[in-house]
């Protein structure tokens, strides 16, 4: 009678057996390439609505995270070797690049100019957990995988006037939205380091210059990034965070020998 239930048990125990790798080899042979497929079909499906100069910033960023990092240097280029000799100029803080001479009673401070591509600077605004964003020079799509962009058409920064800088609402300006009227923004460089604080919250369509453009008696930080009501992806419309200055810190900086 004993060997007769211990048989018993033992065929019992081979069944459960034979039925677990039964489930893991249809799992193993039928579901895995099943969800692959799917994940294919997506990503195909995803393509054929967004060309890949839309979709390739999310690629990036998804597989190259070390991208979002500043590696503890500001001075960065994207697009080659930068010049060990930084670009170090005297002038004042109006918004000519260069001091033409007219403005005496003008103190005057050092700014390290940044070429296309350089990550020149970060932007924080602790509120909205926004922490070392860097930002690089220029605004095109290639630059803006890389960190927030400075535009050219806007005055450099550290100097008075309307300084722009835009980002993707994917990537590193994500928190952008989170950001509220009297918070904190820090943006700082080699050269100085400035403390804005937010005064206004904006919707604009892409094709309004109001607050991107040069404004004559403003000294402030505009920031901006694609709005679809807090949904990602492209948009004809641009959220914009308005920050008026508060305090500007300059930085000791050596002049390179010429």
């Amino acid at each position: 009678m004993s060997e007769r239930n211990s048989a018993e048990a033992g065929r019992a125990h081979h069944r459960k057996h034979s039925s677990s790798n039964k489930v893991l080899r249809t799992i193993t042979f039928v579901l895995t390439p099943f969800l692959t497929l799917i994940i294919v079909f997506g990503i195909f499906v995803l393509a054929l609505f967004k060309p890949y100069s839309v979709i390739k910033p999310y690629l990036h960023f998804v597989f190259d995270p070390d991208s979002t990092a500043t590696n503890g240097q500001s001075q960065v280029s994207l697009f080659g070797q930068v010049d060990e000799t930084p670009k170090v100029l005297e002038a004042d803080a109006n918004d000519t690049i260069y001091d033409d001479g007219n403005n005496d009673d003008e103190e005057l401070h050092k700014f390290i100019y940044a070429d296309y591509g350089e990550r020149f600077a970060t932007i924080n605004i602790p509120n909205a957990g926004m922490k070392d964003i860097p930002v690089v020079a220029g605004t095109t799509l290639e630059v803006l995988e890389y960190g927030a962009g400075w535009s050219y058409s806007s005055v450099y920064v550290g100097k008075k006037g309307n300084c722009v800088i835009c980002g993707h609402n994917h990537t590193y300006f994500f928190q952008l939205p989170q950001v509220k009227k009297g918070d904190m923004v820090y943006l700082e460089t080699d050269y100085c380091k400035l403390t804005y604080m937010v005064s206004d919250i904006v919707v604009f369509h892409e094709e309004d210059f109001t607050y991107t453009d040069p404004i004559p008696g403003v000294d402030r930080l505009t920031l901006f990034t694609c709005w679809n009501n807090g949904m990602l992806g492209m948009s004809k419309y641009r959220l914009g965070v308005i920050c008026d200055i508060v305090e500007r810190e300059w930085k000791d900086v050596e002049v390179p020998a010429s």
